[in-house]
């Protein structure tokens, strides 16, 4: 199994407060002759007779020096666990967590706006300090 990453906990706890029930930490997905591994299951009740939405969350701090090869795989980790899930859990949602300093570094960069709107990337941004969720991008 993977290691967390350097902000699980203050995902994990980011979520928590949002309203979300941690199910699984981490998710482990068996498809076709792979394991995969994304970082958190969630759930929560949309409302009383709609059931519950889920979510599979893959959490980034992109402390690498090489911001370029660090997106580059997580998009690759995004689109496997998406495909996996579609057949797997279909009901349940890819999300990439960042941070609100990674976010404000890095993805309002045009190149990376465009590939998280051709990609149709969901996200949620987190405060790190605050252990809130600050923003859903879906």
């Amino acid at each position: 199994m993977p290691r967390h990453d350097i902000h699980h906990d203050e995902v994990r706890k980011s979520l928590e407060n949002d309203g979300w029930t941690i199910t699984a930490d981490p998710i482990t997905l068996e498809w076709e002759d792979s394991l995969y591994y994304p970082d958190l299951g969630a759930e929560r009740v949309i409302a009383a007779q709609k059931g519950f939405e889920k979510i599979a969350v893959e959490i980034k701090s992109f402390v690498s020096p090489h911001f370029s090869q660090s997106f580059y795989e997580a998009i690759g980790q995004y689109d496997n666990y998406a495909i996996a899930l579609s057949e797997l859990e279909p009901d349940r949602k890819v999300i990439l967590a960042i941070s609100t300093d990674t976010f404000e570094q890095y993805f309002q960069k045009k190149a990376v706006q465009r590939v998280l709107e051709i990609k149709n990337i969901s996200m949620l941004v987190f405060d790190i300090s605050s252990k809130t969720i600050t923003k859903w991008i879906r």
